[in-house]
């Protein structure tokens, strides 16, 4: 009886030291449990009218748009611009969680364009934005 007693607790402690050994990993190998976010997900700047000091009606700004901010998923993140001609980013990688990165728009209207963050893990995650020209 001693001798199984003995047996079981060898085998329990071999198998917590074995267990403990995997470290596991942090967030940047298993991802982070906060979903993959862009902070502002929208934006739209829609040019002042020519009475007002805008461009002529119908001409869209050239302007900085803001600073957006990646939160959750796995670091880095790759930012994809699907309309290169309307907006210029400052990045195209943000390599840490809270990490930003700007828009500037050129002047060519758009209504959507997007930029696609991915992940390291491949997940997605849109930002939406809007270059309206003046009325």
């Amino acid at each position: 009886m001693k001798q199984k007693r003995l047996s079981a607790a060898i085998f329990s402690t071999l198998l917590v030291a074995s267990l403990s050994g995997c470290g596991g990993g942090g967030d940047d190998e298993a991802g982070s449990p906060t979903a993959l976010s862009v902070v502002p997900n929208t934006l739209t700047v829609t040019a002042a009218a020519p009475a007002n000091g805008g461009p002529p009606a119908g001409t869209c700004v050239a302007t900085y748009a803001g600073q957006f901010f990646v939160y959750g998923g796995a670091a880095p993140y790759r930012l994809d611009n699907t309309a290169p001609d309307a907006m210029v980013l400052s990045t195209n990688v943000v390599n840490d969680r809270g990490g930003s990165f700007t828009v500037t728009f050129t002047g060519v209207c758009v209504i959507p364009a997007t930029i696609v963050v991915v992940d390291a893990r491949d997940r997605q995650v849109t930002l939406t934005l809007n270059n309206k020209p003046s009325s």
